[in-house]
Parts: C-alpha cells; structure tokens; sequence
C-alpha cells in the first residue's frame, strides 16, 4: 500500500479531498488493516497448530511410553522441556496482545481516524513481536547448552550433536536475527511514522 497516494489525498488543491478521494483512501486503509490481521492470525494458527503436535505427542510419550522409543527422564532431560515451554509463552503472549488490539479497536473501519489508530496499534504490536522473537530465539541459545549436555548425558547423543547444536543453530539464529533487524528498522519502523503523519495531517 502507497501511503504517499494517502498524504496526497490531504494536500489536495485546498486540502479538500472529495467524498470520493476519501472513500478510497478509507478502503485502501481498512484494506490494510484486514490484510495484517489476517496474516497475523493465519501465521500464528499455524504456529500453535505445530507446538500442539510436538506438544501432545511429548505428554503422550511421558504418560504412555512407547517400547521402542527411550524413555524420558524429566528428572536429567527437563531442559527439553524447557525449550518447548519458550514458544508456548511467546504464542500466549501474541493471542493476548491480539486480543487487547481487537478489543481497543471495535469500530476501526468506521473512520479514517479509527483506521489509522488501529493500523498504528498493529504497527505497534508487530515490532514487540518482532522483538520477542529475537528474545526467544536468544533465550533458545541459553538454553540449548544445557539440552546438550543432557541429552550426552543420558545416552540420547553423542558428538554428533556438536556441530547442529553449537555451529549451526547459533549461525542461523543470527540469520533470523538480522532478518528481524532489518524488518524492524526498514519496513516497520517508517511505516509508523508514515501513519503518523498521516493522522497529524487528518487531525
């Protein structure tokens, strides 16, 4: 979405959009603002869709244990499931979040004010989740160490797991980090002040 065709609407020969100029730019905004929703609510969908798999198939190992597999001992092997606690947090965090935003903006497709107000919240709540994500993936790092160890410990592995565990991992987490860099500062952060000038130049 251009936003510029949006602050041209507004700097319109005596700043007096028509009717019609103003219902597109209201469109193009709730456009928007569905867009994001959606793609938030599909991305996390299946995200919480694929920790409950990894999830039911743990508890049903640990109440029912399958002979052909070892079994877990949470007493030398909880670090696993600490890993697995960590995007359980950040999932409940989002749908709380996302909550609040649906509920602090009921009538975001009443107005152009409303719209922007909203889109500046999602905005909002897209570079704190942006920011979790790295802390997670951070806090994964911590943690791996231990998971390592653990898992040498118990029997579960050997050397094997050096190189993907303390190479590999922390190679891609900077990968991902410098992504979410790069979307924070690139993408989000000056489409916030685009919104914002936007909404000074309404009011």
């Amino acid at each position: 979405m251009n936003f510029a065709d949006i602050e041209n609407a507004w700097r319109s020969p005596h700043n007096r959009p028509s009717p019609a100029e103003l219902e597109h730019q209201h469109m193009q905004l709730i456009t928007d603002l569905r867009r994001r929703r959606r793609g938030f609510v599909l991305h996390l969908s299946l995200v919480v869709a694929m920790l409950s798999v990894v999830t039911s198939l743990t508890v049903r190992h640990l109440l029912s244990p399958d002979p052909a597999l070892d079994p877990i001992d949470l007493a030398r092997e909880w670090g696993a499931l600490v890993l697995l606690a960590l995007p359980w947090a950040a999932a409940v965090l989002f749908v709380r979040q996302s909550w609040r935003h649906f509920a602090g903006h009921p009538r975001a497709d009443h107005s152009i004010r409303a719209s922007i107000r909203a889109l500046l919240d999602e905005n909002r709540l897209s570079r704190i989740r942006v920011k979790v994500v790295a802390l997670l993936h951070g806090l994964v790092l911590l943690v791996l160490p231990v998971v390592v160890f653990q898992l040498r410990a118990v029997g579960k592995a050997g050397d094997e797991i050096l190189v993907p565990a303390f190479v590999l991992w922390p190679l891609l987490a900077a990968g991902i980090g410098g992504a979410l860099w790069y979307h924070d500062r690139k993408k989000l952060l000056p489409r916030k002040r685009e919104l914002e000038a936007l909404l000074g130049a309404y009011e």
